[in-house]
């Protein structure tokens, strides 16, 4: 919370979407093929907040191996991302002139997969009701975290102990208030990490 309060001062510029109430995976675990796997996860050395060009992101603290920190969707392969929801939403109540997010990297990502397919779609609800959809593709936007492998859509952020997340926007088309924003599972056969949310608010 202490965190939270002194991210919200920082010129009300941006606003963190937090994360704990929807994770699905702990990423201090295995999150693919086995939880007890060493390559499968990805760890910062601290969970305190972290800053990449200037955006301030509020990481969840798994508090070891057992609290939800991040949100794996669905991949059809593997133990764990088949059992993962193909969708999430993040409550939000403010217009945004961009979404930042702490993510990027997939299993069975580029280069391992190769076509440029939609990993993930980050769907805006707007409060009157309109939706907006914004693809992020695989080999594009998206590459696989086992190691540091760069794509021209997002940029490589923090290494994670030899694995790499990345960091990407999505800018809204209206100015209007969102009510949620929807993280959805493309049709690929990627399994999707994102492991912070940070809006930038209308000057």
């Amino acid at each position: 919370m202490t965190h939270l309060l002194e991210f919200l001062t920082q010129k009300g510029k941006y606003f963190p979407l937090p994360l704990d109430k929807v994770a699905t995976a702990v990423s201090t675990k295995g999150m693919f093929y086995s939880e007890s796997s060493p390559t499968e996860r990805l760890v910062f050395g601290d969970w305190k907040p972290k800053t990449f060009e200037e955006v301030p992101f509020v990481l969840t603290d798994p508090q070891g191996d057992k609290v939800k920190n991040v949100v794996l969707l669905y991949g059809p392969e593997g133990n764990l991302p088949p059992k993962m929801p193909k969708s999430v939403s993040l409550p939000c109540g403010t217009p945004a002139r961009a979404i930042h997010l702490l993510s990027g990297v997939s299993g069975w990502g580029f280069p391992y997969s190769q076509e440029k397919t939609v990993s993930v779609i980050v769907r805006v609800h707007y409060e009157g009701g309109k939706t907006e959809d914004h693809p992020l593709r695989n080999g594009e936007h998206f590459a696989d975290y086992i190691r540091r492998v760069d794509v021209p859509g997002s940029k490589f952020a923090f290494d994670l102990r030899g694995r790499q997340v990345r960091y990407l926007k999505v800018e809204p088309k209206e100015k209007e208030k969102i009510e949620k924003i929807e993280l959805v599972k493309g049709p690929d056969g990627t399994a999707p990490v994102v492991m912070a949310v940070t809006l930038e608010l209308p000057e």
